[in-house]
């Protein structure tokens, strides 16, 4: 546990999601290949929407509309609505499956396993602190074991631009009724949970549980920790 500034009163704890209270590696990686391999067996989808092919049709959208880099759920569906539309699927049909196979991927999505140290740092938190989570993923939440931990989920695209802007953790603060240096942010990324919650003006803690140097940040958390269950030492 490494201190770079001094912590001030907390009334309200936000999590980010992704590698801070379960990998997300295994996760995302069989969402993916489901996701590949539900396009592959389709009858009305070519085998030629690869994993390339998807990616160049993103590239081409957000050179288009790059504000949808905000909304991950958003532009996915477009990828794929997109995608469909080049394989020769009829435009109503494209939506109507692209729409199918997001919702298979995100049940993929939710398939993640909850360590049991998060179920206790969240548990002892939750009895003296307001939580909340603001994430710029797309895990379904409400599906998940992390759900009765939060009432107040933040996600980038219908609550704000993505981490690191100031967005999210300003309408944190409004639906909290509390100040914004009122908030501590815990997360394992330097830019979008540190610099984001710093420079929004929030207290933050950066989840180093991958031994990264200090010389990566751009700007210095309040604490620094190994292991998240150093927070119920910290608070």
């Amino acid at each position: 546990m490494r201190f770079y500034k001094r912590l001030m009163p907390v009334k309200v704890i936000s999590f980010d999601l992704d590698d801070t209270l379960y990998d997300n590696v295994p996760v995302i990686t069989a969402a993916e290949a489901w996701l590949l391999q539900a396009l592959k067996h389709h009858s009305s989808a070519s085998t030629l929407l690869d994993a390339n092919n998807l990616a160049d049709i993103k590239r081409q959208i957000l050179a288009l509309e790059p504000e949808l880099s905000h909304d991950v759920s958003a532009l996915r569906l477009r990828v794929l609505t997109q995608g469909l539309r080049q394989q020769g699927v009829a435009d109503i049909e494209a939506c109507t499956l692209a729409n199918e196979f997001y919702q298979g991927f995100l049940t993929e999505r939710g398939k993640i396993e909850v360590p049991q140290i998060s179920h206790r740092v969240l548990t002892e938190l939750g009895q003296r602190y307001q939580l909340a989570v603001i994430t710029n993923g797309n895990l379904p939440l409400e599906h998940t074991a992390l759900a009765p931990y939060f009432k107040t989920v933040l996600r980038a695209g219908i609550d704000g631009r993505m981490k690191p802007a100031a967005d999210m953790f300003d309408l944190l603060a409004q639906q909290m009724g509390v100040q914004v240096s009122e908030i501590l942010h815990i997360g394992d990324h330097i830019n979008t949970d540190v610099l984001g919650a710093v420079h929004a003006g929030c207290q933050a803690i950066w989840l180093n549980d991958q031994g990264r140097s200090a010389c990566d940040l751009q700007c210095l958390p309040h604490v620094e920790l190994e292991r998240l269950e150093q927070m119920l030492e910290l608070l």
